[in-house]
């Protein structure tokens, strides 16, 4: 299954004059292509900056076409509901730093969660500008409203202030700015006997179908959303992925059991922009994709809470307890790095689940020694 990305360019600019910023996931021989033709990877800036010119603009497009797509960042101005209630002095600043990231190609839900952050903490320090704000300013911030916030939300957090403090020239130093460590944490998973309740017991035919999606295909929440439906492939029975995490394309099998499904949707809602479409034929939302799910599981007699994502967990687990070699699943579930495949084998039966406990083990050759003992003395007494 050949790898395919999409490379995010943005317009960058400094003192030192015009560029494509470029942004791609970690792959060796697309960044050995991009450095062919003159780009440089900026640590601080964390993306490729290549000088700005027709014949770059060209030659990029080259070295791409092998390894997947570009994709020219559209600006979109600040949402009415971040910036109704704030000061127009801290609009300035978010539209300022909303610009750097456009610039830096930083992909569109990055920009949002960045902007969204960085607006509750400009506007609680209000009316102190970006470039004066102290650590000691920033740690009152973080504990008054973050302190009881998700291990990852805390990080953002983090990433998105470091960005705001050098484009403001802040004197803080990013490293006296600590990020807390990340959660190590095991999937969580669900057998398939109840993955065939959740969507046997489901009777509406759209929520059944967006349920088999996430488990038969592995996908994330956010690519069922954005599934349309040129990406279904019936004759081949391919299901393309456009717009997954970190913008990796990536093509799937698309399970025969859910033909008979996919084709009575199709008939009966006759979707045209997107696969599933709202009441005013705009993309279905997240949150109703994860009620679905949550009152599927509620009908399947599940007592655990299930997401949308546990479905993905599950369809990687279940392949891996099949015998499915590691490398494959990786590509089906569209990681760039095999070591995030790997936190399946923690939870996968046949691994570290299939061994067997010491006290269990004791029990039952315990029970054998005795059932062998009764047996002897039947024997006697037949005798």
């Amino acid at each position: 299954m050949a790898k395919h990305f999409i490379i995010t360019v943005g317009d960058f600019r400094d003192s030192s004059g015009r560029y494509f910023s470029l942004r791609t996931p970690f792959y060796r021989p697309l960044n050995r292509a991009l450095h062919r033709i003159g780009a440089t990877w900026r640590k601080e800036l964390k993306c490729w900056l290549l000088a700005y010119s027709k014949e770059h603009w060209v030659q990029l497009q080259e070295a791409a076409e092998p390894f997947g797509s570009l994709e020219i960042i559209t600006k979109k101005p600040l949402s009415l509901t971040l910036i109704q209630n704030i000061k127009p002095q801290t609009r300035s600043y978010l539209e300022s730093y909303q610009e750097m990231l456009y610039a830096r190609g930083y992909a569109q839900n990055t920009i949002n969660t960045y902007t969204n952050m960085m607006c509750k903490l400009l506007s609680h320090q209000h009316p102190t500008p970006p470039q004066e704000l102290t650590i000691i300013l920033i740690n009152k911030y973080r504990a008054a409203h973050l302190f009881q916030q998700a291990n990852s939300t805390q990080r953002q957090f983090v990433s998105a202030l470091k960005l705001l403090l050098q484009h403001f020239n802040n004197p803080i130093q990013p490293d006296t700015l600590v990020r807390p460590r990340a959660n190590q944490t095991k999937p969580k998973v669900i057998a398939v006997e109840e993955v065939i309740r959740m969507i046997a017991r489901t009777q509406n035919v759209k929520h059944r179908l967006i349920i088999s999606f996430l488990y038969s295909c592995g996908l994330r929440r956010g690519e069922v959303l954005n599934l349309e439906p040129k990406d279904l492939n019936l004759e081949r029975g391919s299901l393309h992925v456009r717009e997954g995490k970190w913008g990796k394309e990536r093509l799937l099998p698309l399970p025969q059991s859910i033909y008979p499904l996919l084709k009575e949707y199709i008939h009966f809602y006759q979707p045209t922009t997107y696969l599933f479409e709202g009441q005013k034929s705009d993309q279905y939302s997240p949150t109703s994709v994860a009620k679905i799910v949550q009152r599927a599981a509620k009908n399947a007699g599940i007592h655990q809470h299930v997401t949308p994502h546990m479905l993905r967990h599950s369809y990687a687990t279940h392949l891996l307890e099949k015998g499915v070699d590691m490398r494959y699943i990786q590509e089906l579930l569209g990681h760039s790095k095999p070591e995030t495949t790997m936190i399946y084998t923690h939870v996968a039966k046949h691994t570290a689940l299939a061994i067997e406990s010491p006290l269990d083990t004791a029990l039952r050759e315990n029970m054998a020694s005795q059932n062998k003992s009764n047996d002897f003395k039947g024997l006697g007494k037949n005798k």
